[in-house]
């Protein structure tokens, strides 16, 4: 039963490629995000710039002078525009430059107001508005950032630090060669794939299986039936995770081999559990449609309470998507022991076999497949 189901599953040519080519898709998408980005960090503007350099328009309105020697807001200027982080395009109006990042020339705009230089003069709070188009996510962190270090040098370089603390941010727990972005969204990505995906296929187990219906007939018993497609989707997820997995450290060059096995463990247990949750579904389910609505549903509730972005209290302590996703960032960037989670791969265990069991339960008062 477990090799006929293996043949089933190798015979639909199109469930595995999305399978396969559906995760494959999103990383590689992240990969050209990543490493190629928009209109940030476009090599062929100015090859001084860092990659990421930030396409600022610049509109300097300020007209006071109250400081001898130089024109201040020209002089915040320059250094704006020999910053490594921008590139910087000037303006006369405020209109023009609200123009340019309407039609996307610049991601963000800056305007020096009047009175910026007799601000600073007298020892008066001075402010630069920043303007960035609301549907521009990636510009909205990184300018503050960037923009605050080239005023810390500004004022460093006048002398108007007046004893203030500046910081500078160090990421802890990364992955050799990899980044912020690429490190904890592809782990999130891959055990969400592998657990998704495979509770997916396994969701049309055995609702309409009408070869499933002349085999109960035999000798053959439903839990028989039942065991034989968990472990023949279970097969399925854990190529997924190899494809996966490899891909991911492959394609953005991170240093995790040693931890391998470890993190093949962790896939395991989120193949298994995957398929055990989509017998379920297909026990529960009377068509394939409803099967198909309540793949819907597992989707996006699991990337409501599955990301970590939200407080979804036991949910975190028992869902295993939730589990292996914290288990993968621990032992992945961490290094923290396996064996340190013994108890939480118990639990997704214990969690497969339950549904499992309520599987067989409902599966049993079943006279036919619909």
């Amino acid at each position: 039963m477990f090799l006929k189901e293996l043949k089933l599953i190798a015979n639909d040519k199109f469930a595995l490629l999305l399978v396969f080519i559906l995760p494959g898709m999103i990383m590689g998408t992240m990969y050209l995000a990543i490493n190629e980005g928009s209109t940030i960090g476009m090599s062929n503007i100015d090859p001084s710039k860092n990659a990421d350099a930030i396409i600022v328009g610049l509109v300097d309105i300020d007209t006071t002078d109250t400081f001898p020697g130089e024109d201040l807001s020209a002089n915040f200027s320059w250094y704006l525009q020999n910053s490594p982080d921008f590139i910087v395009t000037m303006y006369e109006t405020e209109q023009e430059a609200l123009e340019a990042l309407y039609f996307g020339n610049v991601d963000v705009y800056a305007v020096l107001s009047y009175g910026f230089e007799g601000n600073i003069t007298n020892d008066i709070p001075t402010f630069v508005d920043i303007h960035i188009s609301s549907t521009d996510f990636d510009s909205m962190g990184e300018v503050s950032s960037k923009f605050s270090r080239v005023v810390q040098d500004f004022r460093y370089d006048h002398g108007w630090i007046k004893g203030e603390i500046a910081t500078e941010n160090y990421a802890e727990f990364q992955p050799p060669g990899a980044s912020s972005l690429s490190a904890t969204f592809g782990v999130f990505m891959i055990v969400f794939a592998v657990f998704i995906a495979v509770s997916a296929t396994a969701a049309q187990a055995i609702v309409g299986d009408i070869p499933l219906n002349r085999m109960l007939l035999t000798p053959a018993t439903k839990m028989e039936a039942i065991l034989a497609k968990l472990f023949g989707y279970f097969i399925v997820g854990m190529l997924q995770a190899q494809f996966l997995l490899v891909l991911w450290m492959v394609l953005f060059q991170i240093d995790l081999w040693h931890q391998y096995l470890n993190l093949n463990i962790i896939l395991a247990l989120m193949s298994l559990s995957g398929a055990g949750l989509g017998l379920l579904i297909s026990t529960v389910v009377q068509t394939r449609l409803q099967a198909n609505q309540s793949f819907l549903f597992l989707l996006f509730g699991s990337t409501i309470i599955g990301t970590g972005f939200m407080d979804v209290g036991l949910l975190d302590d028992y869902f295993p998507l939730n589990l292996g996703r914290i288990m993968m960032v621990d032992i992945a960037f961490k290094n923290i022991e396996i064996t340190e989670f013994i108890g939480d791969m118990y639990l997704i265990l214990a969690m497969t076999i339950a549904f499992v069991l309520i599987s067989w339960a409902i599966f049993v008062k079943k006279r036919t497949l619909a």
